[in-house]
């Protein structure tokens, strides 16, 4: 009994790395956290969102993953060479539509050499055809910052006033 309890845990084990190994072009040797997609309309989802430690890395990244074409790929947050700063955590995301545009705003902590921890936020345009990064904006972060609930209304807001130029990652 003991070995096959082994043998299904080894197993399971085993099928829950191979799912989060490859991601894009980038090998993951740990994967920490991952965010699974979610379907927001009919054949509209979220990316799925990845916190981990790449091969030869020491430190978290974080990216986005679409789930039709694993190779777009964009990383939101990744160590330079000296390893810091880092990804800490990436959280849910806070879906807004506007009109027939559906968005998604990635709140990820930043994690700097003092052990310092900086919420920042990225903002993506979701569509059937995948998901496109918004041009980075760091009013975005301020402003979801400031709000004191970060909720759907205060990403169309913000949407309504910045904008969204969508780029492929």
């Amino acid at each position: 009994m003991k070995f096959c309890a082994l043998s299904l845990l080894c197993f399971s084990s085993s099928f829950a790395m191979a799912d989060g190994v490859k991601i894009g072009a980038d090998v993951a040797d740990e994967v920490i956290h991952k965010i699974d997609a979610e379907k927001i309309a009919d054949d509209i989802y979220t990316p799925n969102a990845y916190h981990f430690i790449k091969k030869d890395q020491s430190t978290p990244t974080c990216s986005l993953v679409d789930r039709k074409k694993p190779n777009n790929l964009l990383e939101i947050m990744s160590p330079e060479e000296m390893e810091y700063p880092n990804c800490n955590k990436i959280w849910q995301p806070i879906i807004a539509k506007i009109g027939n545009d559906y968005f998604a705003a990635y709140r990820y902590d930043v994690e700097d050499p003092k052990k310092v921890f900086t919420p920042s936020y990225q903002l993506v345009k979701i569509t059937s055809d995948g998901f496109y990064k918004c041009k980075q904006d760091d009013s975005i972060s301020e402003r979801l910052l400031q709000k004191k609930a970060k909720t759907a209304v205060a990403v169309v807001e913000i949407v309504k006033k910045i904008g969204c130029t969508a780029v492929a990652p």
